[in-house]
């Protein structure tokens, strides 16, 4: 893939917006016309798997989603469409709103730009899963609503079910390291969070991920089988391998993401594959983890979702061309 794709050096392409937008058929951010090798490996998927990257606004992706090199602020703004109609991308984890909750009326523009068979998985506002006692939670002023069901409910659920409707793939709460407080007595945690997890809504798809292996083991699956929710599996520095964190036998989806190799950091990983146009630094035990996951779920019947980032290899659509040719060679 790519050597039929690489970007080509074209000027960086800014749309004004003097007058309150495009037209509603304009498309300002065109798509990469798909080479022929990514069709032919897209047909083959199966219609339950979806993979999707982690955000979009990327201009390093010229050529490989996007047909141009567009600036950052026109790819948040515009890029969905184009992203949208990339034949293996039938999926998208936005990550905006783990800082701040979006608006039915903002999260249903978003729905009105993919097809009917597109899925978001959304991050929870990060307030729902930082502890408060936590120095990251001080010093960011993150709001205290730490497993508040009700505040979930109101900022969270409701706008993503109003605005995307059946798109929505899974609702993401993402916890961030706990702290001590928290580790050394995972039990506790855990039954805070099953009780947190009953009472929400019925209906959408709740996913945890975690960022403390502590809190893995027999009570924390119980407590997502209870409520109805699903763990989600990630490739992170700070987790076991992601085929060895929960017992593959829950129901409901699977949701796989796929963020960094093991050892790494955000910040060096970013630096180092900035600007995200090729497969840098292959994680080849990962990918063969991941495939084996995903071809367990499918031969389960269940949905399957792997959502990947820049950071796990150098450019996530790459990596996920790569992960469909070895599920579906």
């Amino acid at each position: 893939m790519s050597t039929t794709l690489d970007p080509k050096e074209q000027p960086l392409k800014e749309q004004t917006d003097l007058f309150g937008g495009p037209p509603a058929d304009a498309q300002i951010v065109r798509p990469v016309v798909p080479a022929p090798q990514l069709l032919q490996v897209a047909q083959r998927l199966p219609k339950n798997l979806h993979l999707g990257t982690s955000s979009l606004s990327f201009p390093g992706w010229e050529g490989i989603v996007y047909a141009e090199q567009y600036r950052v602020a026109v790819l948040a703004r515009y890029g969905l469409r184009a992203y949208a109609q990339h034949p293996l991308l039938n999926a998208l984890n936005i990550d905006s709103t783990f800082y701040r909750p979006q608006t039915a009326e903002q999260l249903s523009q978003l729905a009105a730009d993919v097809p009917d068979n597109f899925r978001f998985i959304v991050k929870a506002y990060t307030g729902l899963t930082t502890a408060p006692d936590t120095p990251r939670a001080q010093q960011r002023g993150i709001e205290p609503v730490f497993l508040d069901p009700l505040y979930a409910e109101q900022t969270v659920v409701t706008p993503l079910v109003t605005g995307l409707g059946p798109k929505l793939g899974a609702i993401l709460f993402q916890f961030s390291p706990l702290g001590s407080r928290y580790t050394r007595d995972p039990e506790t945690f855990v039954a805070r969070l099953g009780e947190f997890l009953s009472e929400l809504p019925r209906g959408p798809v709740y996913a945890v991920e975690l960022r403390d292996p502590e809190i893995l083991g027999a009570h924390y699956e119980d407590a997502l089988a209870a409520a109805g929710a699903v763990h989600c599996s990630t490739v992170h520095s700070r987790m076991p391998p992601v085929d060895g964190q929960v017992l593959d036998g829950a129901n409901g989806p699977m949701i796989i993401r796929w963020m960094l190799q093991p050892g790494d950091d955000y910040e060096s990983a970013g630096a180092r594959f900035a600007p995200f146009n090729r497969i840098a630094e292959p994680d080849k035990l990962s990918r063969s983890r991941i495939a084996g996951l995903v071809k367990r779920g499918l031969s389960s019947g269940r949905d399957v979702y792997v959502m990947a980032a820049n950071n796990a290899e150098g450019s996530a659509p790459l990596t996920l061309f790569e992960l469909a040719t070895s599920i579906c060679p």
